[in-house]
């Protein structure tokens, strides 16, 4: 991979959510070929909270571009960062919405022995 803006930072985020990305739809694809349809849009929720990353991590840096006159960084200094920081929140907003969609099934209460 060539060069960068925001050097090593903005490349191991890359790397990073490009890998969650592709296991999500790997772990997707087979939830379903197993008819395991809770699975898989959960795996498939997680794909689309690292894609939609990509759409944050812009007005994420147009923040960094209006207040660098304020804050004095350059964009090398903040292309890392707001890369981790656009996709990190919609990764988490994807996790949060699994957690809060999830369908749970209520434990059992009785076991049943000796019960009659």
């Amino acid at each position: 991979m060539r060069d960068t803006i925001g050097g090593t930072l903005e490349s191991v985020a890359i790397y990073f959510y490009d890998s969650i990305f592709l296991i999500s739809l790997i772990k997707a694809f087979l939830h379903a070929r197993r008819r395991e349809i809770g699975l898989h849009r959960e795996w498939m929720i997680r794909a689309n909270g690292v894609l939609l990353g990509i759409a944050t991590t812009r007005p994420v840096m147009g923040i960094f571009f209006a207040t660098s006159p304020l804050t004095g960084l350059a964009p090398r200094q903040f292309f890392g960062i707001a890369f981790w920081a656009g996709f990190s929140l919609t990764w988490l907003a994807g996790e949060a919405w699994i957690r809060y969609t999830r369908v749970t099934l209520p434990l059992e209460t009785s076991v049943g022995y000796g019960s009659g």
